[in-house]
């Protein structure tokens, strides 16, 4: 199997339940922990794992993303002009036409550890899902295995039976999974249609690939408590394993 080369950051959302600390002036991915952004973070730990090709999907201030992109070779900008009204998976489907090889996919309001982004180049099936032990961060997304492959994913715990783990943001999609993502999402009438809903989706037909890493150090930055949460918790240590 060839090494992973591209990389997708979604990064289209508008953000709302942190407008009291981006004032709606910055996207989420510009948020500055010690002095460095958090797409910048992502950007810089996606090169030291060999991509060469990042895409960015933008939207709300997508201004910023496509500034940045002018001085970055590897960077490419998309833009989703419905992002307003539409979920993730319409994101990632603007690059229908741009995509032709496997990917990494990554949320764009993620602060994580290197090893996220090796469990699943390395993991041995081509496509991987990225999982974590509980985190107790608020906002999780719990997920249930059954038969060995992905079944339910759920933000309410009272609808997993068993919950397995976390959703972490960070997968690996091959080409053939992503167009059968692309089947559901053009399938669907939900007009708030997420790329987990997607995968999750197509897992009801077809084996998705899973890794789960029970001590990963990571976080999403959704609103205030994230960000407390983040600075607190996850920064101190990244600095412990060299990361920050």
């Amino acid at each position: 199997m060839g090494k992973i080369k591209n990389a997708v950051i979604l990064a289209a959302g508008m953000g709302s339940r942190i407008y009291e600390i981006t004032n709606d002036e910055i996207p989420k991915g510009f948020i500055e922990i010690n002095g460095k952004k958090l797409i910048d973070r992502s950007i810089s730990k996606l090169r030291k794992c060999g991509i060469r090709k990042i895409y960015i999907v933008t939207g709300h201030l997508c201004n910023f993303y496509n500034e940045m992109a002018k001085y970055e070779s590897d960077i490419y900008v998309k833009y989703n002009k419905d992002y307003k009204d539409t979920g993730s998976m319409a994101s990632l489907a603007t690059l229908k036409n741009d995509i032709n090889e496997d990917f990494l996919l990554l949320e764009g309001d993620l602060i994580y550890e290197e090893k996220a982004l090796n469990s699943v180049i390395n993991y041995s099936k081509k496509d991987c899902i990225l999982l974590s032990g509980m985190t107790n961060s608020g906002d999780e997304c719990y997920v249930e295995i059954k038969d060995e492959n992905l079944y339910k994913i759920s933000k309410n715990k009272e609808k997993i039976k068993t919950i397995y783990g976390e959703l972490v943001g960070i997968s690996k999609i091959s080409l053939e999974l992503y167009k059968e993502m692309l089947k559901e999402f053009n399938n669907s009438s939900i007009k708030q249609y997420h790329y987990e809903h997607a995968i999750f989706d197509v897992a009801k037909r077809k084996k998705v690939g899973y890794i789960k890493e029970n001590n990963l150090i990571w976080g999403e930055i959704d609103d205030k408590y994230h960000l407390k949460r983040v600075k607190e918790y996850i920064i101190p240590r990244l600095n412990r394993i060299g990361e920050e």
